[in-house]
């Protein structure tokens, strides 16, 4: 059973990793142009606690697309929640101008989190079961 979990677990994480990738890159190109202006807007944006934290994550991210969906991802969040004690309320409304900043990219934007929530958590499910067990 172990096995199995540990094989499924890893071919869910390479199925959605590559098209994970490929977003991102695909979003960066489209929006080039305005990089800066965006990961201005997104840190401004952000709880004041963590506000210098997510602008210097963007900038000194390979991708600055992958970084500021950090709160989109599922271990950013707690992240945010529980080691930087920031009212989920608060992050929720960061959520929502963030979507508002990519304007009509949001939907790119939004598989970018789904793919990246789907990689790092079967990543997270063959770890436990491949090593843990």
């Amino acid at each position: 059973m172990i096995k199995i979990v540990s094989e499924i677990s890893i071919m869910i994480s390479l199925l959605s990793f590559f098209p994970w990738i490929a977003a991102i890159v695909y979003l960066s190109v489209k929006l080039k142009k305005n990089k800066y202006e965006l990961i201005l807007k997104i840190s401004l944006s952000a709880p004041k606690s963590f506000s210098t934290r997510s602008r210097v994550m963007m900038e000194s991210n390979l991708s600055w697309i992958a970084a500021s969906c950090f709160p989109f991802y599922w271990f950013g969040k707690a992240m945010l929640k529980y080691a930087w004690r920031i009212p989920e309320s608060e992050i929720n409304n960061w959520k929502k101008i963030i979507l508002e900043v990519f304007g009509l990219w949001r939907v790119w934007y939004k598989l970018i989190a789904f793919l990246g929530n789907i990689t790092f958590t079967s990543l997270i499910v063959f770890s436990i079961f491949f090593w843990g067990l």
